[in-house]
């Protein structure tokens, strides 16, 4: 698994549902029932497959759990933007307070910890 390629897909979230919010990106939309869903990216796929070789580590469960909360949170700002709330939206993705972005950071975290401990394959 390629823990930096993960972290930057995921740190680039932010960055394209912050796109959606812009008048311009009306030909970006997310779709929102599949950002939902934690075992369709790469690294989703891997902690439902090959990453469960490494099922000893006591970090795995947190890494999917947060993994899967994050995929719900960003579904939910890329629903909120589909109803047009896109002032409620950056407003979230500005507060570091927000559960967006405290699970971004969790997930990052892990992913760093996963990367030291395991490489970066």
């Amino acid at each position: 698994m390629n823990f930096s390629s993960a972290i930057q897909a995921h740190t680039n979230w932010k960055l394209r549902l912050y796109s959606c919010c812009s008048e311009s990106s009306q030909q970006d939309v997310i779709d929102v029932a599949s950002l939902a869903k934690d075992n369709v990216c790469e690294l989703g796929k891997w902690l439902h497959g090959d990453g469960q070789q490494n099922a000893a580590d006591p970090r795995l469960g947190e890494l999917i759990s947060m993994h899967a909360a994050f995929h719900r949170a960003a579904s939910s700002i890329a629903a909120m933007i589909a109803n047009g709330k896109q002032a409620e939206v950056l407003a979230l993705l500005d507060s570091p307070e927000s559960e967006y972005a405290k699970l971004s950071l969790k997930v990052v975290g892990l992913l760093m910890d996963f990367r030291k401990r395991h490489g970066n394959t």
